[in-house]
């Protein structure tokens, strides 16, 4: 559900967000967003999934990226205070692009939870990022 500026209502909507880093130019990049597309009409609305596509180096600094593409798993974070790891990031307002190209902004503080970089084979990324029964269904 959106609010009137186009941000999703933080109180409703998945607490899981899977996010793919990626650049137009890296070639090994070029078949994730396929990927992420065909995973998340698996996954339904239990996972989010947003492409970042040419960001900034800033963006790449606070997400401590190095190398295209990076898979990022993310869950909200339900109170402000202490992560479950001390050591995770925390992102406010998530943002990136859905899968038809649209900016979309998560509201609310997202904690980093899984990463993976580099060209990731589909059943890898189910596994890793996707909700917990999509690795036995």
């Amino acid at each position: 559900m959106s609010t009137a500026d186009g941000d999703l209502d933080p109180t409703s909507g998945p607490e899981v967000a899977v996010v793919l880093v990626t650049a137009d130019w890296s070639a090994p990049a070029r078949p994730a967003p396929t990927v992420l597309r065909e995973l998340a009409r698996r996954w339904g609305p239990a996972v989010r999934a947003l492409v970042l596509k040419d960001a900034d180096d800033g963006v790449l600094e606070t997400l401590d990226v190095s190398s295209i593409p990076t898979w990022l798993r993310f869950t909200r974070v339900e109170t402000e205070g202490e992560p479950r790891d001390p050591s995770a990031p925390v992102v406010r307002d998530l943002r990136g692009a859905d899968l038809a190209g649209e900016d979309v902004v998560l509201p609310g503080a997202w904690e980093l939870t899984h990463r993976r970089s580099g060209a990731v084979p589909k059943h890898i990324v189910a596994e890793e990022f996707g909700p917990q029964d999509a690795a036995s269904g």
